[in-house]
């Protein structure tokens, strides 16, 4: 017993002499190498090992050996434990040590690196400026106190001791690595008047002032400030240090045109646009004027680079002093300085920017002087004019003269921008008779399409050359713009307006692998481009090269190498087949790569090029959608029937009405079409609208010059109506809104026009407006019985009621989780009350109460009217012609003719032949329909026959919809089940689902309240939709729906619909949502369409899915009958 008590008390010696020993060895290993630090280390934790396992092992036996002492050996298990914890303890102490250690020797190597690179700084710039004659205020915070050194302004601060005071130093690296060069870091350390001081210190204004104006801004900054805030010095040293390093950079010059006073800040202490205090505290969404500025700076240093001469240098950089005027001083100075022919780069460089070409009859713009009312603009006008200048130092002069910024609408820039043209001549000031170019542009469909530009630079020439017939401005847009692979999106919406793209392409004689295609997308299937690929490709056959985007292509024989695909291109490019998604026309890089690959002749090739950097020069990136040639090298696999039509109809396509008209389809079960009088937007436009139609039309803002950003980034817009004579007429503007970034909790933010989902709901983000649907989304892993999926989980029952908006909704629940009041609501479907009953209409005498079911989307359309007064006094010829069918399926021209003829409304609209009366039918917006053909009048498919009774779900997996319903069998085995949002049943369609712009509505409402307050409905923006599909055999369907949007579908007209016309019904579908999604401009220029801002496809749901559903009632049944079995056969 005395024996093992020796033994556990020289265990414990043991074990406190290795720890003293291995915590010896870490504190010696910093003095040491790394090598001897690890072998000392390693050596403890050997024997430390080692030692401890022969001691357990020999005190065990001693423990056995003794059959009396039970107790010590358990006392020994315990006491062993604690060893090998103690043991990973230290070593784990051990590896911290050794981490630390690491840490602060890379510290110490980079706080050494930086103190070299500094002094080495700071030595190169004291030699290169050493004949400096500009000295500068340097205040030198050194200990206790302020000193006032005289020196060289780029040596601000190069004084201070870096090795006086370790922790100065650890000060300047630490905020240098913070915030670095951010003056209001630096006022953040102090207080009073000295922050005061600090704050109204503009880093801008010093980096541009004189070195009096520095020195008197920092001996007031000393005045105020004590010498003992160390920080605070230390941080004005290095901003300072820093606005001296950058005094040589042109970009300088724009800090000025920052909005932020941090960006301004941040720039006036960068020297270029990739410093990291730039990056971050400027945006370049934001800040498009200084970038802009950037550019322009960055431009004229490349010019300038190839000077000669100091002077020819110094002469090119004043040109280019400020962003966008050119003096004429400046150009003549620079002509006399820098030499024709050694100096000929930096000329012919300066002249292809900013345009010099003199202009020779510029004394002809001299009547437009009289068009401003600044004495000194009419002064320079006239001086200018007479003189042979070019258009940009003719635009820079008056700009300096007091003539404004140039834009389209001031009377005198309108005046130069349209002198040359016969339509509008500016000889006296009184004329009332505004031209077309000045009302809309040249083409303002193409306006629309300038919002979608990427940089500000082709944002601002878009909208000159498409507001105003400028051709210089024209030519140098499509240069450097249009053909840029950066503005994709701008090039794509210009050709959407030029030519759209359409389903189907058929009856051509060249490129027939192109034809048999009826759900494709085409931009231009028609004869003229068969035969223009005809001769494309006999051009390049003889030529033996191809010029594709400005590059000729040595090819070898066509004839031999890959005849079929160098056909599939020369058809590709004129055909112009789409993608689907975003309807881009660019061929595949892989298509490319593979036929240069195959058949170019590189020995013929001027540049030295191969296959892939040709294909990307003529490619966008990969990750944009591109079109394949694969399936165009062969004929198309659809069946070819009967006159290869597939049963489909287009009634408009290919415009066979003449130029001046629009055609319009009749969308009530017919083939034909009729030709309206309509409008171009503009007289270079090929859009045309129809008599009568109400369109957008963007306009240029009147705006601060330091704010000329802003044109770009606020919509502003005009409301006019197309005139019987064809011309765009009785416009009024609109109010205006800016293009914010939506914010959202938690710092998250999306740029205006992005959709995004916040949990269930589809969002989207329009002028700083967040929209959102009202779908009640089911948290993860969480089952809650009571969930619903209607918005504010309101229960599903069925209990309409009429709102003040005409809307019927499925509960009081849902109308008041949907924004209506209690005063704002009636028990009861909108349909069961009679808006023509004694006390309910005003209708004044002479006028009959003729019912009219709407749907008012805006919250200024108060009161919504359900019903029209009837003029039945006056006769019926002077009745606007808006078709009515009566009871006995009569078609009359107006409400007139139908109370004359003394017939019962059935609908409004013309009658439709294949409809049923026979009803009552509940439709899919929940509302019970008298027949069927009501229905359709309100673009409503049935959803069953019979009453309205039960409300649908918003999710597909909750189990069985509507329970006691019978659902109609779909009509065709190849349908896509489309269940809408509220129904009980599927239907056979293409659908999508629409997020729309209250605020939008109001400001279209707004603009037509005087002309026409009855037309932003519902119904209007449903048959505006209609008039956008092009098969007949389509039929849209849409309503308004519980999750605040608008569901809409295109639905097979035929009983037993073909494989391909569910297909086209599809595609059409999959079309329109994609016009809403990028704005086109035939939503954006439709002043009923314009408040569409999303639209998402909606997935069809699976038959087996469906199934699934129906069996799980009969699954339930039989585990109970299974269960209750069980338990009777236990208890018996």
């Amino acid at each position: 017993m005395h024996y093992l008590q020796f033994c556990l008390t020289l265990t414990t010696i043991v074990l406190l002499t290795l720890q003293h020993l291995s915590a010896q060895a870490a504190g010696n290993g910093n003095d040491n190498s790394n090598v001897a630090s690890g072998s000392v280390e390693d050596l403890v934790d050997k024997y430390t090992t080692t030692q401890a396992r022969e001691m357990l092992s020999h005190l065990r036996q001693s423990s056995s050996a003794d059959a009396d002492a039970v107790a010590d050996a358990v006392f020994m298990d315990s006491l062993e434990k604690k060893m090998w914890q103690q043991l990973v303890l230290s070593k784990q102490q051990q590896q911290q040590q050794r981490q630390q250690q690491q840490r602060v020797r890379r510290q110490q190597q980079q706080q050494q690196h930086q103190r070299q690179h500094r002094r080495r700084q700071r030595q190169n710039k004291k030699s290169r400026n050493s004949n400096s004659s500009d000295d500068i205020m340097d205040v030198v915070a050194d200990g206790d106190s302020v000193e006032v050194v005289t020196a060289p302004y780029v040596n601000t601060a190069e004084e201070w001791d870096d090795d006086a005071s370790s922790s100065a130093t650890s000060l300047d690296d630490n905020q240098d690595d913070k915030v670095p060069y951010d003056i209001y870091t630096c006022c953040s350390e102090v207080f009073g008047s000295c922050r005061t001081s600090c704050e109204n210190l503009s880093l801008v204004q010093l980096a541009a002032s004189d070195n009096a104006n520095g020195r008197s801004l920092r001996l007031e900054l000393k005045k105020y400030c004590p010498s003992m805030q160390t920080s605070f010095w230390s941080c004005m040293n290095l901003t300072l240090e820093a606005v001296a390093r950058g005094a040589e950079w042109s970009g300088r010059r724009c800090c000025a045109l920052g909005l932020s006073p941090r960006c301004r800040n941040a720039c006036a202490t960068s020297e270029s646009t990739t410093e990291p205090q730039l990056i971050s505290a400027c945006r370049k969404s934001d800040e498009q004027h200084m970038f802009a500025c950037f550019e322009h700076q960055e431009t004229g240093d490349r010019c300038c680079s190839t000077a000669r001469t100091s002077e020819c240098l110094q002469a090119c950089r004043d040109v280019f002093e400020s962003q966008k005027t050119y003096r004429r001083n400046k150009h003549h100075r620079l002509h006399e300085l820098c030499h024709e022919k050694r100096d000929a780069e930096v000329l012919q460089c300066i002249n292809n920017i900013t345009g010099m070409t003199p202009v020779t009859n510029s004394h002809k713009y001299l009547p437009c002087c009289e068009f401003s009312k600044v004495d000194s603009c009419r002064s320079a006008c006239r001086s200018v004019l007479n003189s042979t200048e070019s258009i940009d130092i003719i635009i820079g002069e008056l700009e300096v003269s007091g003539c404004g910024i140039l834009l389209p609408h001031i009377p005198l820039w309108q005046c130069f921008l349209t002198a040359e043209r016969t339509i509008f001549v500016p000889a006296t000031k009184s004329t009332n008779e505004l031209s077309q170019i000045n009302q809309i542009g040249i083409d303002s469909a193409k306006l629309h399409c300038c919002e979608k530009a990427k940089f500000p630079k082709c944002r601002r020439l878009c909208m000159q050359t498409y507001s105003n017939d400028w051709t210089a401005t024209r030519a140098f847009f499509e240069e450097s713009c249009l053909l840029d692979h950066n503005e994709l999106k701008l090039r794509q919406c210009m050709d959407e307006v030029d030519e759209p793209c359409e389903l189907g392409c058929d009856g051509l004689s060249f490129c027939t692998n192109f034809n048999n295609r009826p759900t494709e997308l085409f931009r231009s299937c028609n004869a003229d481009a068969d035969l223009a690929a005809r001769s494309d490709l006999k051009m390049w056959q003889q030529n033996g090269s191809v010029i594709l985007d400005g590059l000729e292509l040595p090819i070898k024989n066509m004839t031999r190498c890959a005849p079929e695909q160098w056909k599939a291109i020369a058809c590709a490019l004129q055909i112009k087949p789409c993608t689907r998604d975003r309807h881009y026309n660019h061929i595949c890089r892989e298509d490319c790569y593979e036929i240069l690959s195959e058949c170019m002749d590189w020995t013929r090739m001027r540049l030295a090029l191969n296959a892939d950097s040709v294909c990307a020069r003529l490619s966008p990136n990969e990750d944009v959608p591109c079109v394949s040639l694969r399936p165009y090298r062969e004929e198309s696999d659809v069946p070819k029937e009967t006159g290869g039509y597939h049963g489909l109809t287009a009634p408009c396509k290919g415009h066979p009405c003449n130029a001046s008209a629009a055609c319009l389809a009749h969308r009530n079960e017919s083939n034909t079409y009729e030709c309206v009088p309509g409008c171009r937007l503009g007289e270079a436009s090929n859009y045309l609208v129809p008599f009568g139609a109400y369109v957008r039309i963007p306009v240029l803002q009147a705006e601060k010059p330091t704010k000329i950003v802003g044109d770009a980034a606020t919509g502003a817009f005009k409301v006019c109506r197309c005139g019987a004579q064809g011309r765009i007429e009785h416009c009024q503007p609109l109010p205006s809104f800016s293009y914010a970034r939506c914010l959202l909790p938690g710092g998250r933010s999306y740029e205006h026009g992005k959709s995004f989902y916040l949990e269930c709901n589809l969002c989207s983000c329009f002028a700083g407006e967040i929209t959102c649907t009202k779908k009640q989304c089911r948290l993860a892993s969480y089952l809650d019985p009571s969930y619903t999926s209607l918005p504010c989980n309101c229960p599903t029952h069925f209990v309409p009621v009429c709102g003040s908006n005409g809307n019927t909704y499925h509960s009081a629940c849902i109308a008041k989780c949907l924004g209506m009041q209690d005063n704002e609501i009636q028990y009861g479907a909108c349909a069961t009350l009679n808006p023509c009953r004694e006390g309910a209409y005003s209708c004044s005498a002479g006028h009959q109460c003729l019912e009219q079911r709407k749907i008012c989307l805006s919250s200024m359309h108060r009161p919504c009217l359900q019903y029209q007064c009837v003029n039945i006094t006056a006769g019926c010829t002077s009745a606007e012609p808006r078709p009515v069918c009566d009871k006995q399926r009569r078609t009359h021209n107006s409400a007139c003719d139908l109370l004359a003829a003394h017939a019962t409304l059935a609908h409004w609209g013309a009658c439709f032949r294949s409809c049923s009366m026979q009803g009552p039918v509940c439709g899919i917006n929940g509302v019970t329909y008298t027949h069927e053909c009501a229905a359709w009048a309100d673009y409503i498919v049935i959803d069953y026959r019979g009453r309205c009774r039960q409300v649908g779900l918003l999710v597909a997996d909750m189990g069985p919809r509507c329970n006691s319903v019978r659902c109609p069998r779909l009509p065709s085995p190849h349908c896509r089940r489309i269940v809408p949002p509220g129904a009980c049943c599927a239907i056979c369609a293409g659908a999508f689902r629409i997020v729309y712009s209250r605020k939008q509505i109001d400001r279209a409402l707004y603009a037509v309240r005087a002309q026409n307050k009855d037309l932003i409905t519902l119904h209007s923006v449903l048959q505006a939709l209609d008039a956008l599909v092009q098969f007949s055999e389509c039929q849209l369907t849409g309503f308004l729906t519980m999750e605040v949007g608008i569901f809409v579908a295109l639905v097979p007209r035929a009983t037993t619909p073909m494989r391909m016309q569910v297909e086209a019904c599809a595609r059409e579908a999959e079309r329109i949502s994609l016009m809403i999604e990028s704005q086109s401009h035939e939503i954006t220029t439709n002043l009923l369409l314009s408040g569409l801002i999303v639209s998402h496809l909606v997935e069809p749901s699976t038959d087996g899915g469906g199934a699934r559903l129906l069996l799980m009632p009969s699954l339930a049944i039989i585990a109970s009958l299974v269960v209750w079995t069980l338990q009777s056969r236990r208890v018996l």
